[in-house]
């Protein structure tokens, strides 16, 4: 479930790598939350399980608004605000996080136990799983936490490739047709019968031996690539 108040994430100790990033319009991002950055924007939002997000890592100290107020139950408070803005000098609605380290999450209910070294995906800013639909990678996991849940290195966190930073091709279509019989096997073509009495003859062995034999490659072959093209799908290398 995602954050409704500040936390204090464990952590393995570890030097921090600090970045600021702009919180965006109507957000609330709370300390402990892991952050993403839009698809198609600069601003960063909660972590979730959605299309095109980028994961940048935990927020871990709050950068105080001109009222301090609005920092005591979040990072940043930004529901009645635009979009915040980092420059080279200042940052106006915008929060710290840091970019490595382990930290502990808690493991979302529809997620496996995992293995250590195993992907971590984010369900919300607060929950990871073994599992995900929109593959946002927090890290990996790398050791079960004293609370029940999960410590991740956030440093390996990422996107696959073609699903959030877009390099995936276009669909490409599985063969249709029945030709043969597929047995999960080439064989070798027939070969014609050795001086066949007349033309019907031949025909009759052509029609009964060889195109049979071609036709079951065919199917092996026709299986074969809708397999290939089933696996792309499912790893979202291939649109489907």
């Amino acid at each position: 479930m995602a954050l409704s108040a500040n936390k204090i994430r464990k952590h393995k100790l570890h030097e921090r790598a600090i970045n600021t990033a702009p919180v965006d319009d109507g957000k609330k991002v709370f300390v402990g939350a892991y952050l993403c950055r839009e698809a198609a924007t600069g601003v960063c939002i909660p972590g979730a399980d959605a299309s095109g997000l980028v994961p940048l890592g935990v927020v871990v100290e709050p950068l105080f608004p001109d009222n301090p107020d609005l920092a005591i139950t979040a990072a940043y408070d930004n529901t009645a605000g635009p979009d915040g803005v980092v420059t080279g000098t200042s940052a106006a609605r915008a929060v710290n996080y840091d970019q490595r380290g382990e930290y502990e999450f808690k493991l979302h209910s529809g997620s496996a136990t995992p293995k250590i070294g195993q992907l971590a995906y984010l369900k919300d800013d607060d929950e990871v799983s073994t599992t995900s639909t929109h593959h946002v990678i927090a890290g990996i996991f790398t050791r079960p936490g004293p609370s029940g849940g999960w410590f991740v290195d956030i440093g390996k966190r990422g996107v696959h490739v073609g699903l959030t930073t877009g390099a995936s091709s276009g669909a490409i279509a599985s063969l249709t047709g029945s030709v043969g019989t597929a047995n999960d096997a080439m064989t070798e073509v027939t070969t014609a019968v050795a001086d066949p009495a007349d033309a019907a003859a031949l025909a009759r062995d052509i029609n009964s031996n060889i195109i049979p034999s071609i036709e079951n490659n065919f199917a092996d072959l026709q299986a074969k690539v809708n397999a290939i093209l089933a696996a792309l799908r499912t790893a979202n290398i291939i649109a489907t």
